[in-house]
């Protein structure tokens, strides 16, 4: 199980563990009850904010979420023989102690994820019980609405492994609650992936105990999901002053509040400018400097699609004269329905809004905001952001996907069509994309490894991994940029490992594999997408020195300096940097990261970091939360392969400007071709083909 502690900021550079799997500690958070108990009478104010909100909180949610249950019928006898049938293994037994446990409270299940030296954050606690609180009145809302009998009621087959409730099942109180917990967790330790998917892990164990227990249908604990996911958005809003105190909290950067945390664009917040001795030395190690005269262009009409976390769209780093780097529309409004309608961002996480703006940005994490400006940033003529992207003058297309980290064959769909779609549509297409955070790599078991068939394909998640199809997909049409990883292994992370794609491979090598494969996205009407599928079969050759010749994957791994004290110094590649077959390159990134050294004050200047555009408050990588930009020296700052593969993406773009002008191919191989090219290096597993520059 992955671990973080909290108090001891290693936030740093998005080194996150991709998380294992997680195990129950059930109780292992004692003297909760005290603790809530301490705080009842001054969170009232939450409790009475929240019920004069519930209106607005249904508006959010809408007439169709969620839908009606099966009362009677074939709808209703299949959840009920999967009921029966779960009652009968033997794996129920072995989940009584956590069913019972998580009947009583789910609180401390999600508190066990991380651990904190200081012991636990109170105002998390309240937060989380404030968020269990709205679980509870959403569901009870839902309940009395369709009133669904309990399963035991309906088949005296059903035998509950807990005593059930007295009140109707549809939809569970349990899951709804766990889920919106995930979401609040997910706000809060938005710089840390790991905790973020195990969350939602938690999460989904619970809502399926549910089922094991024998006390509600699959579809009770759907329908919870699905609340809690539609109105998440609306009560991070009501519960503001909380989720500020939490991520203050868990980072513990400054004892102070900051005074600019409010809601809206970045320049009605912003504090006073701050003098900023910032250096953006990896600019000029990739071939940009203003002595250059190319510093302030680049990357003209190209168009940069980023799957990654959330954005501050209102960050100045993104304004342009007379324009936007994204959409000057949606940088001014909190209209729901005019975010729905532009092209120009994809919110995977949280469609359904009252505040749309804010739903696709997070107070809790930096790294989307930072990875954006990395690519497209221009410097403010106040500099409260002096930072310049390596593609300043072309457009960013951001793709909120933070809650959909976890491992389920679910979330790899949701964000494979995300990818498919911002890399096929015909309305302002993607010119490279660029997959941003760590997944989490799907067991061995869960898809086929050869075709034909030997078992049924039920017994397996889907016919092949989606999110590898969807970025092997789109790799024949534009360039997809994937991180190497943060854990200095000798394996790519997931989804960019050769391995990852192989039942891909061998699903579209068969014709009931690619049948089934095509099946998956079926319902995309892109026609471009349709005649991909025999292109990109067999493409990816694991044998290979390099497997992904002949695509447009392109793994990107950190290179740091050789003396942080001098920025001129050799790249050389960073130790936690993961390396192996079908790593394509090298940018430069920050240090190696060694927690059990103090911090030198000498005085000199040390490149610890790559400078970025930083959100207001505590969730950044800024040591002081009332910047808008990250430094490159000090103890905190951004880097990691998310911070290489930025850059990388900058001068991807100026590649694809540049052919476009000559008239020459700019699909994903050919880029990928040009590139290897220009690198010019032996390939080695370690350095890829070398360090790249202009």
């Amino acid at each position: 199980m992955t671990k973080t502690k909290t108090k001891t900021k290693t936030k740093t550079k998005t080194k996150t563990k991709t998380k294992t799997k997680t195990k129950s500690n059930s109780g292992q958070v004692d003297g909760l009850g005290s603790v809530y108990s301490a705080w009842v009478v001054r969170d009232q104010e939450h409790v009475q904010r929240l019920h004069q909100k519930l209106p607005q909180l249904f508006e959010t949610i809408g007439p169709d979420i969620p839908g009606p249950p099966h009362y009677t019928g074939d709808g209703l006898r299949d959840e009920l023989a999967e009921l029966l049938r779960l009652q009968d293994l033997p794996e129920r037994l072995a989940r009584k102690e956590q069913i019972e446990a998580e009947a009583s409270d789910i609180i401390p299940e999600f508190l066990s994820i991380y651990e904190d030296t200081s012991g636990t954050s109170v105002n998390l606690i309240r937060l989380l019980v404030l968020l269990q609180d709205a679980g509870l009145a959403l569901a009870s809302h839902y309940k009395a609405k369709y009133d669904r009998p309990r399963p035991h009621l309906m088949d005296h087959g059903i035998n509950p492994l807990v005593a059930p409730p007295n009140h109707a099942a549809y939809p569970s109180g349990h899951a709804t609650q766990a889920a919106l917990i995930a979401h609040g967790i997910a706000e809060v330790f938005a710089h840390n992936p790991g905790i973020v998917a195990e969350a939602f892990d938690v999460a989904d164990r619970i809502r399926v105990n549910r089922e094991w227990a024998g006390v509600h249908y699959a579809s009770d604990g759907i329908a919870g999901a699905e609340i809690a996911r539609a109105a998440f958005s609306d009560l991070r809003e009501i519960f503001d002053p909380l989720f500020v105190a939490a991520i203050e909290d868990i980072h513990a950067y400054d004892p102070e509040p900051s005074p600019f945390l409010g809601h809206g664009p970045v320049r009605e917040r912003i504090p006073e400018p701050m003098a900023h001795p910032l250096e953006q030395w990896s600019l000029s190690r990739l071939g940009i400097s203003a002595d250059k005269g190319n510093l302030t262009t680049g990357g003209a009409g190209v168009r940069v699609g980023l799957v990654d976390g959330p954005v501050d769209i209102t960050h100045p780093t993104f304004d342009r004269e007379g324009g936007h780097a994204i959409d000057a529309a949606l940088a001014q409004t909190p209209d729901p329905d005019v975010w729905t309608a532009s092209p120009s961002v994809k919110n995977s996480d949280y469609p359904r809004a009252h505040d749309a703006r804010m739903a696709f940005s997070s107070k809790g994490g930096a790294h989307g905001t930072a990875m954006g400006g990395l690519i497209v940033g221009r410097a403010t003529d106040d500099d409260s952001c002096p930072i310049w992207g390596t593609a300043p003058e072309a457009s960013l297309l951001p793709v909120r996907v933070s809650t959909l980290l976890a491992d389920t064959h679910a979330n790899r769909l949701a964000v494979g069509r995300a990818i498919l779609e911002i890399a096929f549509r015909a309305d302002s297409p993607a010119d490279l994309i660029l997959v941003g955070p760590p997944f989490v790599r799907p067991p061995e078991d869960s898809y086929p490894a050869d075709w034909p068939l030997e078992n049924d394909i039920a017994e397996y998640e889907g016919p092949c991994d989606p999110l590898a199809l969807a970025i092997l997909l789109a790799g024949q049409k534009v360039p997809v940029v994937i991180p190497s990883g943060n854990e200095g292994t000798s394996s790519i992370s997931y989804p960019g490992a050769a391995s990852d794609f192989e039942s891909v491979c061998n699903t579209l090598s068969s014709a009931e594999g690619s049948k089934l494969a095509r099946e998956m996205f079926a319902d995309l009407p892109f026609k471009d997408l349709k005649d991909t599928f025999s292109s990109a079969a067999a493409n990816v050759n694991a044998n290979a020195e390099d497997p992904f010749l002949g695509t447009g994957i392109i793994l990107v791994g950190a290179s740091k300096l050789s003396d942080n004290t001098d920025k001129s110094s050799a790249l050389i590649p960073a130790d936690y940097s993961q390396y192996g077959a079908g790593l394509c390159c090298l940018c430069p990134s920050d240090r190696d990261e060694d927690p059990s050294q103090k911090p030198i004050r000498d005085g000199v200047m040390r490149y610890n970091y790559i400078p970025a555009p930083d959100i207001l408050g505590h969730g950044g990588y800024a040591q002081d939360p009332t910047s808008l930009v990250s430094h490159q020296s000090g103890d905190y700052g951004f880097g990691g392969t998310s911070a290489a593969s930025a850059q990388a993406a900058g001068l991807i773009a100026r590649l694809i400007e540049t052919r476009r002008d000559h008239k020459d191919p700019v699909d994903g191989p050919s880029i990928r071709t040009v590139l290897i090219e220009t690198l010019g290096g032996p390939y080695d597993i370690k350095t890829g083909y070398g360090n790249l520059t202009l």
